[in-house]
């Protein structure tokens, strides 16, 4: 009989909205019945599909490339990802077409790309990856559907200086405080 220490399982806290994704993926991997599951799905895929890192690494790859930026989040690529194929029954194929373009290596910038692919189903598609990064937001049947505000790449010009619209800076009237008041003129010695 085999002997399993559910002690060592991390329990997720009583409110369901402080369980991140993180610690609910550590409680699925470290209960031993799910885990074995998991496995045995993972080697029963169908051969030749796509694992699903393969495809976000190129969703990113390509985000890259067409937005310009070095850096960008994997987790919300895999949520605008999701949004994009949900808005287009068509989206998968041209962005496997669009990623396959843009790492071959004849287009030195997007705007190559996008000269190339204007008239064919891959523009669309071009067109909302790039809108999908900068707003944050895709509308999936008729309905916007937000994957990010604070990380969308529309608002990182005003990063420096000034809050996202629609976020809140402090309380109520917070912009009106006035600043700290002068330092006091240094004493002399009269």
């Amino acid at each position: 009989m085999r002997s399993d220490n559910l002690s060592l399982i991390p329990v997720l806290p009583s409110d369901p909205v402080q369980a991140n994704r993180r610690r609910l993926l550590a409680l699925l991997l470290a209960t031993p019945w799910l885990s074995r599951s998991w496995v045995a799905a993972a080697a029963e895929a169908v051969p030749g599909e796509t694992p699903a890192a393969a495809v976000g690494g190129r969703f990113v790859a390509l985000s890259q490339f067409a937005t310009g930026r070095s850096k960008l989040d994997p987790e919300i690529g895999a949520g605008l990802l999701g949004a994009l194929r949900d808005s287009d029954a068509s989206f998968s194929a041209a962005f496997e077409d669009l990623a396959a373009d843009a790492s071959s290596g004849k287009y030195s910038d997007v705007e190559a790309l996008e000269a190339a692919v204007r008239g064919t189903p891959k523009h669309p598609a071009l067109l909302a990856l790039v809108a999908a990064w900068y707003t944050g937001a895709v509308t999936v049947n008729g309905q916007e559907r937000f994957i990010t505000l604070q990380e969308a790449l529309l608002f990182q010009p005003i990063a420096d200086g000034s809050h996202i619209p629609g976020n809140c800076a402090g309380a109520t009237n917070s912009w009106a405080t006035l600043p700290l008041p002068a330092l006091a003129a240094m004493p002399t010695d009269r």
